[in-house]
């Protein structure tokens, strides 16, 4: 049997043992944290249990993808509730707007904000599927050469859709009041890119959202980790926690194991990195072993942005609150050139808002909530102190919910955790403390032009996840995942048993 040793056990690694074991590998995943799940990971304590990672799931025909390769139903095994709206968007003067995937919904909100925008909404929405189409044609492939994106009739549509404008100005040809323009940017900042900065191209995650739906898996994100788990365990994936990797051994030009911190070595007939790809090469590969990623070529490529992230155990109900939130400051463009250019703490915070408990009160003690904040924030490129920061990112974010959820929030606070960049650093050996994701997506970090998933340098090295195409978020870790397994199956020559 052929062996595969898979270094991190993220939602991207689990996928692609899964997948490897389905064609007869013998497969051993290997995991530095107490828990499996990578970012995908989980907080239980006192009673709550909180999603520490994503909390949303789209484009859910890409996890029943997975479990119909595996022989199985994802729906007869995960139990999955629909988003409606899909989240309410607070705006700096109190008012808001509800995000609804029905079109009729959504429109009626948009003409509460903009009288007469509901035409302008349609072509939008329409030039998102155009968009979302072409891109698909780019993601759900493997690449070897470049001229692989010598695509003439992709190419026509890239220039008749205008996808390699800037992100924010084409959504702003669509919208004329700032509100609409900031409802419908925002998603790029899940990529880990300004809407400033981003590729037009990306109003497709608008797009997949309304028109795929947005879905809470009951339990939360983390159900899904423990259902790969169920299932690793059931067809003898080994799965193993606290075991840290020092090392990736190179004999002859070729991967041929493992060196656990502990002094363990492990040998296989491939590794695969499930780990940020910046730092597998920084520091699991020898410098001897690194002609492809120097660490002045890694220096020079464009990372994530980070996060904070606010646990709030709350012993209220709040019924009037939607599932999601955003709240968006008033300057927007200030608030993302601190996160992206100046790497500094924006002086207003914009931040993802979510209660999961709206859907699943069992996520939390009777009669409590659970409030999950994320504040988009600058990567560790900058030279924020966060053991000075934490504590004022903290105090602007509770005031603000103070306005948006309760003005006594603070008094009825019975457990609190925070989650910062350094954290994402320590737990994740996330370059940077990026949160989203180690590489941003720009358009030269995107497609053939992101790290692949199979070493040019190194023999039987693979990697799967956002380090490599098609990148970050959940659904495109699991097509890497089937990305790689195809990849792996074309190099040793199909199924094993």
């Amino acid at each position: 049997m052929t062996s595969a040793i898979i270094i991190g056990a993220g939602m991207g690694g689990l996928a692609a043992a899964l997948r490897l074991r389905q064609h007869g590998f013998t497969v051993t995943v290997l995991e530095k944290q107490p828990r499996p799940g990578g970012r995908s990971n989980v907080l239980e304590e006192n009673g709550f249990r909180a999603d520490t990672g994503p909390t949303i799931l789209v484009m859910k025909y890409v996890f029943e993808e997975l479990y119909r390769a595996l022989g199985l139903n994802l729906d007869e095994r995960v139990r999955f509730v629909p988003l409606d709206p899909n989240y309410r968007i607070y705006f700096h003067d109190d008012t808001s707007l509800d995000l609804f995937g029905n079109m009729a919904r959504l429109s009626a909100e948009v003409e509460r904000i903009e009288p007469g925008a509901t035409e302008r909404l349609f072509r939008f929405v329409g030039a998102g599927a155009q968009k979302y189409d072409l891109a698909m044609e780019f993601v759900e492939r493997n690449y070897d050469h470049l001229w692989e994106l010598a695509n003439p009739r992709a190419g026509l549509r890239l220039v008749r859709t205008q996808a390699y404008q800037q992100l924010y100005h084409q959504v702003a040809s669509f919208f004329k009041t700032d509100k609409l323009r900031k409802a419908f940017s925002f998603h790029s900042m899940f990529l880990g890119l300004s809407p400033f900065k981003a590729l037009a191209m990306y109003s497709l995650i608008t797009y997949a959202d309304l028109v795929y739906g947005m879905y809470f898996p009951m339990g939360g994100i983390y159900s899904l980790i423990e259902d790969l788990l169920t299932l690793a365990r059931e067809r003898e994936v080994e799965v193993r926690t606290h075991a840290p990797v020092a090392q990736i051994l190179v004999e002859a030009g070729r991967a041929v194991g493992v060196k656990l911190e502990s002094g363990e070595t492990l040998r296989a007939d491939m590794v695969i990195s499930n780990a940020d790809l910046p730092y597998t090469y920084q520091t699991l590969i020898p410098a001897a072993y690194r002609k492809q990623y120097s660490d002045a070529r890694l220096q020079r490529m464009e990372y994530a942005c980070s996060g904070y992230i606010l646990f709030l155990g709350v012993n209220r109900h709040y019924p009037q609150m939607r599932h999601q939130g955003l709240f968006f400051a008033e300057d927007y463009r200030a608030n993302l050139d601190a996160i992206f250019r100046t790497h500094t703490i924006p002086d207003d915070i914009s931040f993802h808002l979510n209660n999961p408990t709206i859907t699943d009160p069992s996520l939390a003690p009777p009669g409590h909530s659970l409030l999950y904040v994320l504040a988009p924030m600058p990567n560790l490129q900058g030279t924020v102190d966060w053991d000075v920061a934490a504590p004022r990112v903290r105090d602007k974010l509770l005031a603000r919910l103070e306005r948006i959820v309760d003005p006594d929030l603070r008094r009825h606070i019975v457990w609190e955790r925070e989650y910062r960049p350094t954290d994402w650093l320590r737990d994740a050996n996330a370059v940077y403390g990026t949160a989203f994701g180690s590489l941003a997506h720009g358009f030269f970090q995107s497609s053939y032009f992101r790290p692949h998933n199979k070493a040019r340098d190194i023999g039987g090295l693979y990697f799967v996840g956002q380090g490599t195409y098609p990148g970050i978020g959940m659904p495109m870790v699991l097509i890497s995942a089937r990305l790689l397994t195809e990849r792996i199956l074309r190099d040793v020559g199909g199924s094993h048993g």
